[in-house]
């Protein structure tokens, strides 16, 4: 009795033991495998949720304008910092476009200037606001007069041609003052102004020997 008590207190025992072994080892090899398994998971949920970014993305691309796009002109004069907005139907050669095909357009145009920008004194533009219900252009001009003309003067004696702020020296001459009648030379030290270049060329040739 007493030796059969002990054999199966022995059993007993070493049942409790394999059953601690085998939970230990389920144990361990659950998480082994774990990594993979959440790895899995998230690929499954990345491919169920789409990237908002990219959407974002891909949705702007292929923003179009239409007839119905109000086109906002900010125009900046440099001169003077002066800013004038206006609004109008969007041109007709601007409907149906990308932003990217609007920047393109833009930058043509800029090549091709009007006679009317030109005369305003264009200097450049760029798209600042893009979407289907506006754009917004801004564009740089300079109204500054450029001062065109030339003094005629003598520096010691010898005939100088001055720009228009008599201080910029344009060139120097070969010819000295009493080369010159003496009404022009009267002329010359006040500083005789002549408005183009072609003219200049013609008084000297007229006086030189």
């Amino acid at each position: 009795m007493k030796k059969g008590y002990k054999i199966g207190l022995f059993f007993t025992l070493l049942m409790i033991v394999l059953l601690i072994v085998l939970i230990i080892w389920k144990r361990y090899t659950w998480r082994e495998q774990l990594p993979d398994r959440l790895l899995e998971e998230n690929s499954e949920i990345a491919t169920e949720i789409p990237d908002s970014a990219d959407k974002a993305s891909v949705s702007s691309q292929n923003i179009r304008t239409t007839c119905d796009t109000i086109c906002i002109y900010e125009d900046i004069d440099q001169k003077d910092g002066t800013v004038v907005i206006s609004e109008e139907r969007i041109p007709g050669k601007y409907i149906d476009m990308t932003r990217a095909d609007f920047e393109r357009a833009l930058y043509d145009d800029s090549k091709q200037l009007s006679l009317t920008d030109k005369e305003r004194g264009f200097r450049s533009q760029h798209l600042e606001l893009f979407s289907r219900e506006k754009v917004k252009i801004v564009r740089i001009y300079d109204t500054t007069v450029e001062e065109v003309g030339y003094y005629i003067m003598a520096v010691e004696g010898k005939i100088c041609v001055y720009k228009q702020d008599k201080e910029t020296i344009f060139f120097e001459t070969d010819l000295m003052l009493y080369d010159l009648p003496e009404v022009v030379q009267r002329e010359v030290l006040k500083g005789k102004y002549i408005d183009s270049e072609l003219k200049v060329y013609h008084f000297l040739e007229s006086y030189s020997s």
